[in-house]
């Protein structure tokens, strides 16, 4: 049974970049923070970025849930917005829709991971902290929720692929052409 409805009342943070929670007693005490992340705040994202320009709508709550094995605590984490990738075919910029609704269970240090728990695709699991970064945490959440290889659904040929053969130049793989029939 979750005692709290998650992302009720969240208390608006305006340094979100900057926020650092005690992620057990946050959780305990069901609070809730929301916020906004800037796209160039986020370093680990700066590789996978082409535009560094934009926003990330940031909700952290809380959430103590009891049942018949105890008492468990968990974050749950939302962000959403609109994220600019390199196309792998193309290379061009591709426009990514992030929208994350994570929910983590928090493992006290010193507690056992339960493997059957954890094998679940319904949440994740967390190390708990005094001192939980919650810029570190979106940023890992967006790094996982990244595509592996970001495309367009459909692309045009990059710049200068193709050319040789329009301008009636000899492909430079023609000559292996020749090499392969023999």
């Amino acid at each position: 049974m979750i005692t709290s409805a998650p992302f009720m009342s969240c208390r608006e943070i305006r340094n979100f970049a900057e926020a650092v929670v005690d992620s057990q007693k946050f959780a305990a005490d069901e609070d809730c923070i929301a916020g906004r992340l800037a796209l160039s705040q986020l370093p680990r994202l700066a590789d996978v970025l082409m535009n560094r320009e934009g926003w990330l709508d940031c909700t952290l709550a809380g959430q103590r849930e009891t049942d018949a094995t105890g008492t468990k605590l968990w974050l749950r984490l939302r962000v959403s917005g609109k994220l600019g990738l390199c196309c792998q075919r193309c290379m061009e910029e591709v426009g990514f829709d992030c929208a994350i609704d994570s929910r983590l269970l928090l493992m006290p240090p010193g507690e056992e991971w339960p493997e059957e728990e954890l094998e679940s695709d319904a949440y994740d699991a967390i190390p708990a902290s005094r001192e939980m970064s919650v810029l570190a945490l979106v940023e890992e959440e967006v790094l996982l929720a990244l595509p592996a290889v970001p495309r367009h659904a459909e692309c045009r040929s990059p710049a200068g692929a193709g050319e040789a053969e329009e301008e009636g130049r000899p492909s430079p793989f023609a000559a292996l052409a020749g090499l392969k029939k023999h």
